[in-house]
């Protein structure tokens, strides 16, 4: 994992304080190293989280042997062994031992579409042809690294961070359009704001979406799009799959499951589960401690909101040992980390579990472990949120549900902010929905489209920005196992009685993965889903707060009487404008009244916290 910034500018020579703060922003996903491929008119920078081939002859940016090509690459390429092994039967000569230099010379041979569809990773890259001028930028399939750009004043850039691109930038402006879709979430539950698919909330600063790419072909961009979840959908699969035995499918599912593990295994640094006591996690968990030896979980424990961590944490590791960090969250310290949490992700929060997964991440990193295993992504693909099951009896096919619609009911809604956004939403519909016809998918086609357009649009834009923020912030390469792009076939594929219903029970949603886990790990596992607990609610208390201090007041109207949920929203929108728009530092304490003065540690650092607490293989107790 590390960080990459390309700029296209029109000066006589680069300007190296401009350069240098621009991959300044860079340091946290890459504290390894830093280097620069430059040119006449551009620059490519690059910050490394050694992971992969921990030599200096795996350092970036990286050339062919003509020196036409460069390449900045970050991510991980899981089954980059395989495509070597490949490529050197094709007679390829390699320089290293990383996955940097097989992507490239996977391009190279086999072309960049060939390419992609043969690597099993995350990533964004931006490659660099210096004889053409062409520059290709490409965020993963699912989205699990981002990539921003902007185009404007005669330059274009690229990076991971939009710090980076507006360090870039004669002037930073914010794009209100995103602050009142942010505040017009639909749904009753969470502190989750809604984020465009191509937007950001920097006016002219764009996310490229997820399977997409970027090309710049003598200075001028295009984006275009190479993969979508939905074309995973196979009519013929779909039907073997319901006719097929369902004690077949379990032990279908428990190879891939297995399989998915294991290439996310791949790392030449330690390697870490973040393990919640929820059903994902604990699966993910369950196959690696067996795959890797030893493995070390981390555990967050958040007094008096959440009961999976010393429930079932122990019993897994009654049956699987493992050393395992308990990670103490103080609702007194949450404010001030979500405020250095909305520093660095240059965005409010998608929701309130960051700072405390922060701390997990912190935790790792201090302990020595770079690489950790996640337990995200299989919610939406696999029906796991509880708000489907109303959900699914009442939508029709065009239903967008609350995970990528907005709520007109908000006092935020605007309608002209909104057009864009319910435009594009309700094209991608459209798109899955002709998918599925081509597909001869007849049955459940809502509940099937729904789950689909989440993992298209939520997945990207909410969900995994928000834990590569977390994770990057601490220096720590997060993965997630269950985007392994074997495993979501499959499971697309399946028929909605085994995804979005409950299980013997009866507990709702992931029913075929839960049916395993009581299989592998027994039916103890299988409890109610309580999700990333964290202290945002507890400290959206009403009498905290001064809301005639907000300057988003100005322009966005403040509920008469809002609730908490409205209230946190609130607070991370203004955090982000302060901090990123207007330029002030630590803006949290004039937002607060002595009350909320009164219960938050302002004096702590972020990070002063995050001390684990060890607990023994095999321990019942901390």
């Amino acid at each position: 994992m590390c960080g990459l910034v390309f700029w296209r500018h029109r000066r006589a020579a680069l300007d190296a304080a401009v350069w240098a703060r621009a991959l300044a922003y860079l340091r946290q996903r890459g504290p390894d190293g830093q280097a620069t491929a430059s040119g006449p008119g551009w620059a490519l920078g690059f910050t490394r989280l050694a992971i992969i081939d921990l030599s200096a002859a795996a350092m970036q940016p990286f050339a062919d042997r003509t020196g036409r090509y460069v390449l900045a690459f970050n991510g991980e390429i899981y089954n980059y062994a395989e495509l070597r092994d490949a490529l050197i039967q094709e007679g390829v000569v390699f320089r290293s031992r990383s996955d940097t230099e097989v992507l490239l010379e996977l391009i190279l041979k086999r072309g960049l579409d060939a390419a992609l569809a043969a690597v099993r990773g995350m990533f964004a890259f931006v490659l660099m042809d210096k004889r053409t001028d062409r520059v290709v930028a490409v965020r993963d399939h699912f989205g699990q690294k981002p990539l921003y750009w902007f185009a404007e004043d005669g330059q274009i850039a690229v990076a991971s961070d939009q710090r980076s691109l507006n360090a870039l930038r004669a002037s930073v402006v914010p794009n209100l359009d995103a602050y009142h879709v942010y505040l017009s979430t639909s749904g009753e539950e969470g502190t989750r704001g809604m984020f465009g698919a191509q937007t950001s909330f920097f006016a002219g600063l764009q996310m490229l979406p997820a399977g997409h790419m970027l090309i710049v072909d003598k200075g001028t961009p295009s984006v275009r799009r190479y993969f979508a979840p939905w074309e995973l959908v196979d009519g013929d699969r779909m039907a073997q799959a319901a006719a097929q035995p369902y004690p077949a499918l379990l032990d279908e599912l428990a190879g891939l499951w297995q399989q998915a593990v294991r290439r996310h295994l791949v790392a030449d640094v330690p390697t870490g589960v973040l393990l919640s006591g929820g059903l994902d996690s604990s699966m993910v968990f369950w196959h690696a401690q067996r795959l890797a030896s030893p493995l070390t979980a981390f555990t967050k424990l958040s007094p008096g909101i959440e009961e999976l961590p010393l429930s079932v944490v122990p019993d897994l590791l009654e049956q699987r040992p493992a050393h395992c960090y308990f990670s103490l969250q103080s609702r007194r310290t949450y404010l001030p980390e979500l405020q250095a949490f909305v520093d660095y992700a240059a965005a409010p929060s998608r929701w309130g579990g960051g700072p405390p997964m922060h701390r997990l991440c912190v935790d790792a990193r201090r302990n020595g472990v770079i690489v950790l295993l996640g337990g995200d992504c299989a919610d939406e693909y696999l029906g796991g949120y509880k708000h489907y099951k109303a959900l699914f009896e009442a939508a029709t096919e065009t239903t967008l549900g609350p995970l990528v619609g907005l709520d007109p009911r908000s006092p935020s809604y605007n309608a002209g902010a909104a057009a864009s956004h319910e435009s594009r939403e309700a094209g991608v519909r459209q798109e899955i929905l002709a998918h599925l016809t081509r597909a001869g998918v007849r049955t459940d086609r809502a509940a099937h489209a729904i789950m689909l357009h989440d993992t298209a649009g939520f997945l990207p834009t909410c969900n995994l920005p928000h834990s590569d923020t977390y994770a990057m912030m601490a220096s720590v390469e997060l993965r997630n196992p269950m985007l392994d792009m074997d495993l979501v076939r499959f499971c697309v594929n399946l028929p909605l009685r085994l995804r979005a219903a409950p299980d013997e029970s009866g507990q709702f949603g992931k029913r075929i993965l839960r049916d395993l886990a009581s299989r592998e790990i027994g039916p103890s596992i299988n409890r109610k889903k309580e999700g990333t607990r964290n202290y945002s609610m507890a400290m959206a208390d009403p009498t905290y707060w001064r809301p005639d201090a907000f300057r988003i007041g100005a322009f966005l109207p403040l509920p008469a009487a809002p609730t908490r949920r409205d209230i946190i929203r609130f607070v991370n929108l203004e955090l982000f404008h302060r901090r990123h728009i207007e330029g002030q530092d630590a803006p949290l304490p004039s937002m607060l009244t002595e009350a909320g003065l009164a219960a938050t540690d302002l004096g702590l650092a972020p990070d002063a916290a995050a001390q684990g607490h060890a607990m023994e293989p095999a321990a019942a107790v901390i």
